[in-house]
């Protein structure tokens, strides 16, 4: 395979990581911006990718690719290589994760700003292809959160974990950072959303429900204690806050037990964005709901389908009046 770059020396010195000193490490530093654990862990698989498509090496870390030597000429090629294996939002994406680290290149002096902003100048890639993700139906909705009805605390839960991400449209991060007070007075209160957004988004009656149960399961607990914590299968036994990992791999065992297959915690992002417009939810609302930074993003949520348009176009009236039919 041939490379873009060699990770070899320069003549300024030895390649990033060299000197262990993550502090002065674009990637690193970049990295270490992000708001959440999971968006660390995907832009990292980004970078790690790119550093493949730029040293050739299969196990090629991103902490130790010289970012700052990057042209021009080497983004743009690598950009043509991403086009060839991924669809048009996976691309941008990983772009976004590259001028993100060039960004911090130019903030560690490692990068002129003329030669740091030429390297970023890529066009985002246009085009489209099916959206990802989906709409859980009623009936799946109902047989996840009878699969947590089980009498047990972890299924308590699990329920109201559930709840919160399906009533709420919560993203996994924001649900895993909730403390116990943040969810008084019948709202979820968001301190830190994604974009550092914090927001107040009311519990439907299912949710409230949910999480009452929860919280009596659990007994009497400070308001800022995590308000999903681990469960270690001992009566009374409650461990630390579960992890972003943990929602999906809890949602992955509830779903398998009744049989809903290909769902993801974001599925219900998803189905509560496309509910809300369902019901007649003006879209600025949605978006404020969500916690999105532009309508455009709360529309690409909406997964209602044909059915949906059709009851939408059922809506218009058109006023049309047939000519009667004489008889000769």
């Amino acid at each position: 395979m041939n490379t873009i770059i060699s990770p070899s020396r320069d003549d300024h010195g030895l390649a990033l990581g060299d000197t262990g000193d993550l502090a002065y490490n674009p990637a690193a530093v970049y990295l270490a911006s992000l708001p959440s654990p999971h968006s660390r862990r995907t832009m990292r698989a980004c970078l790690a990718t790119m550093a493949h498509l730029l040293t050739g090496q299969a196990d090629a870390d991103p902490l130790r690719v010289p970012w700052f030597r990057l042209t021009y000429a080497h983004t743009a090629a690598l950009r043509a290589r991403l086009i060839e294996r991924l669809a048009p939002a996976t691309v941008n994406k990983y772009l976004a994760a590259l001028r993100g680290v060039l960004v911090e290149c130019r903030r560690l002096g490692l990068m002129g700003a003329d030669a740091a902003a030429s390297a970023a100048d890529l066009k985002a890639v246009k085009g489209s292809g099916l959206p990802r993700g989906r709409m859980l139906s009623v009936g799946e909705q109902a047989a996840l959160m009878r699969a947590c009805a089980d009498g047990t605390a972890m299924g308590a839960r699990d329920a109201a974990l559930l709840a919160v991400l399906l009533g709420c449209g919560l993203r996994r991060a924001e649900a895993v950072a909730l403390t116990v007070g943040d969810v008084a007075e019948g709202s979820v209160r968001v301190q830190v959303g994604k974009g550092r957004k914090a927001r107040r988004v009311p519990m439907p009656a299912g949710t409230r429900l949910a999480v009452a149960a929860w919280l009596a399961t659990r007994g009497e607990v400070a308001t800022d204690a995590p308000l999903f914590t681990s469960y270690d299968r001992r009566p009374n036994q409650h461990g630390d806050r579960i992890s972003d990992q943990a929602v999906l791999h809890i949602l992955l065992r509830r779903a398998g037990m009744v049989g809903v297959s290909t769902v993801s915690p974001h599925d219900f992002r998803r189905t509560y964005i496309s509910q809300l417009l369902d019901a007649d939810t003006d879209i600025a609302t949605a978006k404020q709901l969500a916690g999105h930074a532009s309508v455009e993003t709360t529309a690409r949520y909406d997964r209602r389908g044909e059915q949906a348009r059709q009851r939408a176009a059922e809506k218009i009236h058109v006023p049309y009046f047939p000519s009667e039919i004489r008889e000769g």
